[in-house]
This record gives C-alpha cells, sequence and structure tokens, in this order.
C-alpha cells in the first residue's frame, strides 16, 4: 500500500510499505480522509514529537491522527464495531491507504451518520478538542471572551460557542492571517484583530473596557474572562508570547486562562499578573468521552459546518505539498490528505 512517511524535518515521502496486520483489539481502516494537525506541522517543521505522532516502520513512520475510513477488518475483541461502518477514528498512521486502530470503547472511534461525510469526519478529532477547550472554559453568558489562534482549533472554539448558544457580550478573535480572520468573522466573531499589525493589549482593551484590580488599585486590568490559547508557542513568530498576552489580559479573581496550543521550546513568563489578580490557568489536551459523540452530533445537525474549513485536498503522492500548503497560514486552514 502506499503511505507518506516521515523521516525528519521537512523530509516526508510517498512510499509503498506493507498493509499492517491487526491485534484482538484494533480494526483495519481504509483511510477515506485524513487531517493533517497543528501538532503534525511541530513535527513535519522541527521534528519535535515524532514518537508520539507516527505509527512507526523499520526507517521512519506513517503521521496522521484525524483519520475517517471504512472498516475492512475487526479484531476478535472488538465490540460496536463492524465490517463495512463508516468511522472517524484517532490513532496513528492515518497517511496510508490502511491504517489499524486500536480501538478504546466510547473514545476514540465514532460511527459517522449517513448525513456526514469522511471529509467532515476527518474533521472530528479537531472539534472534540476545540470542545473540550470551550467547556474547560466555563463559559457564561455577558462574558467577554479572546480566541487567539484561529486555525482549525481556534475556529473551533468559536463554532463551539455559538453551537452551545453562549451569548457571550463579546468574542474577540486574534491571529497574524487575515485569511482565518476572515474566516473567523464569518464563523461569528464580534470582533478580529492582526497581532501583527501591534497593539493586541491595547486594543482589547479598548473593546472589553478595564477597571481596578480589587486589591491593587492603582492598575487596570481588561475586563476579559476567557482567553483560549490555541497557539501556544511558535519559535518563527516574532509576536510577543501568547500565554503572557493572556495572563495580562484576564481580568481579576474570574479570568480564565485556557491553554490547548503546544509549544515549541520551554518559555519565560512573568507570572505577578497571574497572582496579583488570582488568575486561574486551566491545561487542555485533547478530548473526554462523550466530547467525541458530542462533537459528531454538533456536525450532524449542522450546528457547525465543518466542510467550509476545509481548504485544501491532496493525493497520499501530494503528501509533502500538502504538509507545505498547511504550514501557509494565509492559504488554508484545514489542508486533509485522501488516499
Amino acid at each position: 500500500m502506499k503511505a507518506a512517511v516521515f523521516y525528519g524535518p521537512r523530509d516526508i515521502k510517498t512510499e509503498e510499505v506493507q498493509i499492517p496486520e491487526i491485534g484482538d483489539n484494533e480494526i483495519l481502516l481504509k483511510v477515506k480522509a485524513c487531517g493533517i494537525c497543528g501538532s503534525d506541522l511541530h513535527m513535519y517543521k522541527l521534528g519535535l514529537f515524532g514518537d508520539i505522532l507516527c505509527r512507526p516502520l523499520e526507517r521512519g513512520g506513517i503521521p496522521g491522527h484525524e483519520i475517517s475510513g471504512e472498516v475492512v477488518k475487526v479484531g476478535s475483541q472488538v465490540q460496536e464495531v463492524n465490517e463495512g461502518d463508516r468511522v472517524a477514528a484517532v490513532g496513528n498512521g492515518g497517511m496510508s491507504e490502511y491504517a489499524p486502530i486500536t480501538v478504546f470503547k466510547g473514545f476514540n472511534v465514532v460511527k459517522l451518520p449517513p448525513e456526514v461525510s469522511y471529509e467532515e469526519g476527518a474533521t472530528l478529532e479537531p472539534l472534540a478538542n476545540s470542545l473540550h477547550a470551550t467547556l474547560k472554559g466555563n463559559p457564561k453568558e455577558g462574558e467577554n471572551a479572546v480566541v487567539f489562534g484561529a486555525g482549525i482549533i481556534g475556529l473551533g472554539v468559536v463554532q463551539c460557542l455559538k453551537a452551545l448558544d453562549v451569548k457571550l457580550n463579546k468574542l474577540i478573535v486574534v491571529d497574524v492571517s487575515e485569511t482565518r480572520l476572515k474566516w473567523a468573522r464569518e464563523l461569528g466573531a464580534d470582533e478580529v484583530i492582526n497581532a501583527a499589525e501591534g497593539e493586541t493589549y491595547e486594543r482589547i482593551s479598548d473593546l472589553a473596557g478595564t477597571a481596578p484590580i480589587m486589591f491593587h488599585s492603582v492598575e487596570q486590568t481588561p475586563l476579559v474572562d476567557i482567553i483560549y490559547d490555541c497557539v501556544g508557542y511558535v519559535r518563527d513568530r516574532p509576536e510577543p508570547q501568547v500565554i503572557q498576552q493572556a495572563l495580562n489580559l484576564a481580568r481579576d479573581f474570574t479570568g480564565r486562562v485556557v491553554v490547548h496550543g503546544i509549544f515549541e521550546e520551554n518559555v519565560s513568563l512573568d507570572l505577578l499578573p497571574m497572582v496579583l489578580k488570582q488568575v486561574s490557568v486551566l491545561g487542555s489536551y485533547g478530548f473526554m468521552p462523550p466530547e467525541p459523540e458530542q462533537a459528531m452530533e454538533m456536525i450532524r445537525s449542522k450546528a457547525v459546518d465543518r466542510k467550509k474549513l476545509i481548504t485544501h485536498e491532496f493525493s497520499l503522492d501530494q503528501a509533502k505539498e500538502a504538509f507545505e500548503i498547511q504550514c501557509k497560514v494565509n492559504e488554508s486552514v484545514k489542508v486533509l490528505i485522501k488516499p
């Protein structure tokens, strides 16, 4: 079978490899679509997390964990999944014609309703991530929320806030791509800010308003209730670290910072704003049951439109081109590889 094999930074090749055998707790998928994740880009550009993100081969490994496909073989211990089922799945090795998936019941394999395409199904994993992050922030009516990063996760947070019908006072999205900010506006953001233009703190303060810090009244704090950090730390961006901006922006006592982005290296922070304002910092990673099922229902019911976020589709033979396009934030949101 064909597969995209990752060897090192910006070194990915489409090659012939053996069709994998499956174990008792696995299924074999004939892959129909696989998304390129933001974490895959950290691997592709810098060689980070390859041991986590790839199904290992004797040399190199097959990436891809945002998968949809048809079940063609079922292990003896697998329940509730049958040959012929159309599913969305999370597991390594999706950038290939066939992928073995270890089944964790009720967690990483979700059947596709008839109304949901394979392409939409390949966006389930990032939507479940977005839903998990959204719920971690515990958004409430009348609050101000800021989303840093308008990639597939950040835009998914916008979609989830709208689908959950949280009547925020203001929803502000920050990114460096005008293209992605346009998507954010179309999906329901009240305001968008291009961080590459500078003065992000001042502009958010103007939009959300400010007030004195209760126990440190000589200083003002923006009235931002929730900040979703869907960026983490990207080495080649010159803008201030998002997590530091988030701590500076969060209001005192009730301010929450949800950190879902991945960090490409360690960072140094001024934590005094967190201490003075008693800000809550919440780590967010992946998802928990029953969030994938909830995310699938959002897609099925058209509460979210995932099709519009799929900007490019490539064949396996074009795997390297697909990764290069996904790296270009002004040209892409979600890139799919379709064997």
